[in-house]
């Protein structure tokens, strides 16, 4: 049955959506608690772009200039969406979020297939790449559940879509520079990690397997040419909505800066040691493993050291990034500020070891020589996936980590402890949407921005998007979050708090009882107006 591509697609088609309509079904009652920090940034942009009288006095959400070099690949898909659910974009994720799975199993089935041609290796390795991996700089890997639904999740879903294409053809390598470049829109971040692993791969694969006829100038330049204009969406939003031109007090930036972003964005030399924890060695053994099984077997050694060198590459250049944008910062007196991102690309570097995996699965299928060994292996794969949720299996190593208790949803696996009500910020939440008028200025937590259509002022999550969007503004609101750390009372704050137009607290700090009155208390989150 399996030898038919008709019914391998089929198959993995329905396991697939099985998977997406697991995960769907799951949040059709969910709220905006269940959504990623990012997404709660993001959403209110989304928000703003469909009804510019909201968010009047907000922190970023204030002025759409603001916002407009924020990932519009991405805003403008939710904003179409949202059409379909009366303007929810709680279920505008979901849906999203439903697509990318049954996208994300199909396409990297055929990746992951396309290089070792075996239905259970493909299907293995396609399920692993699923798990949700947790990354140096607290970038992750992998798709679950709405939580880990954010731009970069859609990328990784469609990134296998330019290698599909790819042949050393001039028309194939073409369009899909074209594709990477396209994609990259998605989500720059992890975008220029991809793109700087098709340059990579191309690079080698000409190097290692000595390809010299399209090392021709002018197909270099055709190829870069479709690469960059495909990414030509983000170049012209991005570097036309922002600048790194110094109008502002540099020591009061760096003063905000560093009070947003962790040092560790700065320490290449910092950043690296944080892969070597046991969790990452599930991704290094299995590329140490496979150039040492293939020692002497010429063809395959050569596919495991091109394995290496992408994943050192993946992993040092975007380090290097730092230096350089200080380097030439100080040089020329600008305030470039990519690199703090670029370094955070790396997470790419775990996909070089996923075909380690199918390699060394491959070689193993070889050895064996037992036809039932991969399908034995994939149903004891897929027990551990329907199983690991249970509590038993907290500490085992692989199957209670995460990589393989998010594959599933929790109505297709045991031992879930899913539990669809509302928290407490959602019931507060829906409490202001209705009895706060739409001009409310709140001073609380940045969930309330998007689940309410509030203005929300001096959150620390939402300053972030000042950072490239409104230089000048993010330097205010440190100057605002110091002026309120340092108040020497209850009543300090608030004064501080009313001068910056605000109308209410949103707060779990029962200290504000002793100078106002909660109008609203959901468990032990309170709601206090200024008068």
């Amino acid at each position: 049955m399996l030898k038919s591509k008709n019914n391998r697609f089929y198959l993995i088609f329905v396991i697939h959506l099985i998977i997406a309509l697991g995960f769907y079904i799951e949040n059709l009652n969910a709220n905006y608690s269940s959504l990623s920090s990012d997404l709660q940034n993001i959403i209110p942009v989304a928000q703003k772009f469909d009804n510019p009288e909201l968010f009047k006095k907000d922190l970023y959400v204030n002025d759409i200039n603001n916002v407009k070099y924020y990932t519009p690949f991405f805003v403008q898909p939710l904003r179409f969406v949202a059409k379909f659910t009366n303007g929810d974009y709680v279920q505008v994720i979901n849906i999203l979020n439903t697509i990318c799975h049954l996208l994300f199993g199909i396409l990297w089935f055929y990746l992951i297939y396309r290089f070792i041609p075996d239905f259970w290796i493909a299907l293995i390795v396609s399920f692993v790449i699923r798990g949700i991996v947790w990354l140096p700089g607290l970038e992750i890997w992998g798709i679950a559940d709405l939580w880990a639904m954010m731009p970069r999740t859609l990328y990784i879903t469609l990134f296998p879509i330019p290698f599909l294409v790819i042949n050393l053809r001039l028309n194939r390598l073409v369009i899909s520079g074209f594709l990477i470049g396209l994609i990259f829109n998605f989500h720059p971040i992890t975008g220029l990690g991809g793109i700087l692993l098709y340059v990579s791969f191309i690079i080698l694969m000409f190097f290692f397997y000595k390809i010299k006829d399209l090392l021709k100038i002018k197909n270099i330049l055709i190829i870069v040419m479709a690469l960059v204009t495909g990414m030509l969406p983000f170049i012209i939003t991005y570097f036309g909505k922002t600048s790194s031109t110094v109008v502002y007090n540099m020591d009061a930036f760096l003063e905000a800066f560093n009070t947003r972003i962790p040092r560790l964005f700065f320490e290449p030399l910092t950043f690296l040691k944080h892969w070597l924890t046991f969790k990452t060695l599930f991704y290094v053994i299995p590329i140490v493993l496979y150039y040492l099984v293939t020692i002497k077997n010429k063809r395959e050694n050569t596919q495991a050291r091109l394995i290496i060198i992408l994943t050192l590459i993946l992993i040092v250049l975007p380090s290097v990034s730092v230096y350089v944008e200080q380097a030439i910062n100080s040089l020329f007196n600008l305030n470039f500020r990519l690199s703090f991102q670029l370094i955070r690309s790396q997470k790419v570097a775990i996909i070089p070891s996923f075909f380690a995996i199918a390699f060394l699965l491959n070689y193993f299928k070889k050895k064996v020589k037992n036809k039932c060994f991969l399908p034995v292996l994939a149903s004891v794969y897929f027990v551990i996936l329907i199983v690991c949720k249970l509590k038993v299996f907290n500490s085992v190593p692989f199957v209670g980590d995460d990589l393989s208790r998010y594959v599933l949803p929790n109505n297709l696996s045991f031992g879930s402890n899913y539990n669809p009500g509302k928290k407490d910020s959602d019931k507060m939440a829906e409490y202001i949407s209705v009895y706060t008028d739409q001009e409310a200025v709140l001073f609380g937590s940045h969930v309330y921005r998007a689940a309410t259509k509030r203005s929300v002022v001096l959150d620390p999550k939402g300053a972030s998007m000042l950072i490239e969007g409104n230089p000048s503004r993010f330097i205010q609101w440190r100057k605002d979050q110091k002026r309120v750390g340092e108040a020497k009372s209850i009543k300090d704050i608030i004064a501080i708090l009313k001068s910056l137009e605000v109308n209410y607290i949103v707060s779990r700090n029962k200290n504000y009882a002793i100078e106002l009155t909660a109008i609203h208390t959901e468990g032990n989150i309170s709601l206090y107006k200024i008068q």
